[in-house]
């Protein structure tokens, strides 16, 4: 939605757009600290002239430790949910370059996810996300003679578009359970009223096949909810946003930006919230939010891993003062649905307000690639607590995501792509144009990874095209 336009009518709300990293790339951060630690741990806001010290190891609010007994077992593996990419044991990839492989119809300017189901390769695109129209999901099957369609159009041509006429980005697709889980990140209109207090969001889940529902004429309303057989959109009441969609302990999480229960929309607070869906095709419903209590602005949950029984949220405040960098959830073991009670806020970085890119889990350890005031890093944690930076070539640009790739760690810089040796990187492919088509200029959409058939893909930011990493010359 236009946000400028909805300040007039709801100052408070502050215009629901992200303000965007400066068009050039944000530095990357020195890697030369080794480690850093969380500051505040806390269940509520951390102020910045009083921080709240992290839980103590053994607290009510500390995640027990895997195998200490029956039921305090993890009841989902460590990621989000996307297989992960098959063991390749032909050897580690040697340079080469990316070779374009092709633009969708309706591609749009980014490409945000990439997410491969069955014998297709699915992405997620936007324009310019939380700020213009476009919004669509795109199908690449190498096998057809025309290997690009649209599986997803949310762009609803013809419509009015006062106030957003289109969903105004996808930002991640995730297959949860062999179908495809896409949320709307900004719907049209805010919502069609089919919800109090007057605004909703959307997550639009497919069939088995990976085929979506149409949008409903007349007027390009959304699809029916789904069932266990049928694609649909399942209705998120009170959500603004919509950023990212998971499982953790049989139910499905949408990380949003809502209106808090007992406020009407538009008015007052706007928190960062979790919310929950019990069964396929039911009404997802208020879990949790930050902060806590509520203040007055602007905040969401955005993406969203699991790690060692833990549900991790990035944090993007719109004044950009936000003193925490993540939040995440360790309910009990013996509890299935999370509550408020369940949320630790954490500092890592010296000013805080990172926006998370990308969570990675990978044998064992976290990776987090986020963007501050100080630029952009790549950091791991094997605990979930401790983080040390991971060092990367100053001159290869950003870090823009991570994926495992023929036996080695592959990360996706604005300028370069790198394996992850044990000596240090490797260069494997540098992009010499003046443009890159992996730039990072958009702090919701970075440019993604992913492994498809044996190949490794990324998605271009300029033009929505789709690209292909190539061996050799």
């Amino acid at each position: 939605m236009n946000w400028r336009l909805l300040i007039v009518i709801a100052c408070v709300f502050a215009a629901c757009q992200a303000p965007p990293p400066s068009q050039s790339p944000p530095a990357s951060t020195d890697a030369s600290s080794s480690a850093e630690r969380p500051r505040p741990a806390s269940s509520g806001v951390a102020s910045p002239s009083k921080r709240s010290e992290p839980a103590a190891p053994g607290s009510e609010n500390e995640p027990p430790e895997p195998g200490a007994s029956a039921g305090a077992a993890r009841l989902d593996a460590d990621g989000d949910d996307d297989a992960p990419p098959q063991v390749d044991d032909s050897g580690p990839s040697a340079p080469g370059h990316f070779v374009r492989v092709g633009r969708a119809p309706l591609a749009l300017q980014r490409i945000c996810d990439l997410t491969p189901l069955g014998d297709s390769l699915y992405a997620a695109h936007a324009t310019r996300p939380l700020g213009l129209d476009g919004a669509t999901v795109t199908r690449y099957r190498p096998a057809d003679s025309r290997p690009f369609s649209v599986a997803f159009d949310w762009n609803r041509s013809g419509e009015p578009s006062k106030g957003g006429g289109a969903g105004q980005g996808f930002l991640r697709v995730h297959a949860i359970g062999a179908r495809l889980f896409v949320a709307d990140a900004d719907p049209p209109y805010n919502g069609f009223g089919l919800s109090e207090p007057g605004t909703e969001g959307f997550v639009f889940v497919s069939s088995s096949a990976g085929d979506f529902a149409r949008a409903r004429m007349p007027g390009h309303l959304p699809p029916r909810p789904p069932d266990a057989d049928h694609a649909g959109a399942a209705v998120l009441p009170r959500a603004y946003h919509v950023i990212d969609v998971i499982r953790f302990r049989g139910h499905q999480y949408a990380a949003t930006g809502s209106v808090p229960p007992g406020q009407r929309a538009w008015h007052g607070a706007s928190p960062g919230a979790l919310q929950v869906e019990d069964e396929i095709g039911a009404r997802f419903r208020y879990a949790a939010d930050y902060p806590h209590p509520y203040q007055n602005g602007v905040w969401r949950l955005t993406f969203l891993v699991r790690f060692k029984d833990r549900l991790y949220a990035g944090l993007q405040d719109y004044d950009q003062s936000e003193p925490n960098d993540y939040v995440y959830f360790a309910p009990p073991a013996e509890r299935e649905v999370i509550t408020q009670s369940d949320l630790h806020a954490v500092r890592v970085t010296e000013t805080g307000t990172a926006q998370t890119l990308r969570w990675y889990v990978d044998r064992g350890a976290l990776y987090w690639i986020a963007w501050n005031h100080s630029g952009v890093a790549l950091r791991v944690t094997s605990d979930g607590d401790t983080w040390r930076i991971v060092a990367l070539p100053k001159d290869a640009g950003v870090p823009a995501d991570i994926v495992r790739f023929k036996g080695a760690l592959h990360v996706l810089t604005s300028r370069a792509l790198l394996r992850l040796d044990a000596s240090g990187p490797t260069e494997l492919a540098r992009f010499d144009d003046k443009k890159s088509p992996f730039e990072l200029n958009d702090s919701f959409c970075a440019p993604p990874l992913s492994v498809f058939q044996g190949a490794l893909y990324a998605g271009g930011q300029r033009d929505g095209a789709l690209y292909r990493f190539q061996e050799g010359d």
